[in-house]
């Protein structure tokens, strides 16, 4: 199965997963009691769209906890990360997905949580295609976390040697560590 094929598949089995509201709190309760959530300053994640694991409570539990909000912004097409303050500092972008308006660069990045249609066992993600999440891992030295549901993982993702693995996987089920980091 090609790369296409594997992202439809994908994302046709995670619309269909049931309990999601009970599966995004035990992500976000355990999230709360890692060590490498507990020690980081900032932490850079995504904006939930369509089936992905709800960030929105993420998000605010970031911010009551006092640590740097940094959300991803594409320019050029390239993705960078941007501090901002709260989801109102956010407005859709053409596809529809919140985004900052503008925002400065920020390469200090403690923890970075990604998005993913399937997880391996090797720590590689199935994306959407654009390279996005691979070309900010090769410039900015950060913890690299997935976060989806259980059903996600398989057992092997064909990967390019410009694929850079992530350091842990969060799900619903629990937490799996990688690599050395």
């Amino acid at each position: 199965m090609d790369k296409g094929e594997l992202r439809k598949k994908y994302s046709k089995l995670r619309e269909g997963i049931k309990n999601r509201d009970e599966k995004d709190k035990k992500i976000r309760e355990s999230l709360k009691n890692l060590e490498i959530y507990k020690n980081a300053k900032s932490v850079f994640i995504f904006i939930s769209y369509k089936s992905e694991v709800d960030t929105k409570e993420i998000i605010n539990m970031i911010l009551k906890d006092g640590k740097k909000l940094l959300v991803p912004l594409v320019k050029n097409r390239e993705m960078i990360a941007v501090e901002v303050k709260g989801i109102d500092d956010l407005e859709p972008n053409k596809m529809g997905i919140l985004e900052p308006k503008e925002g400065k660069e920020v390469v200090d990045v403690d923890l970075t949580i990604t998005p993913g249609l399937a997880f391996d066992k090797d720590g590689y993600r199935l994306g959407y295609g654009g390279g996005f999440y691979d070309k900010f891992f090769a410039k900015v030295e950060t913890i690299r976390m997935g976060i989806g549901y259980s059903e996600q993982i398989l057992g092997k993702l064909a990967h390019e040697e410009y694929d850079i693995p992530l350091n842990y996987l969060l799900t619903d089920e629990g937490f799996i560590r990688f690599g050395a980091k």
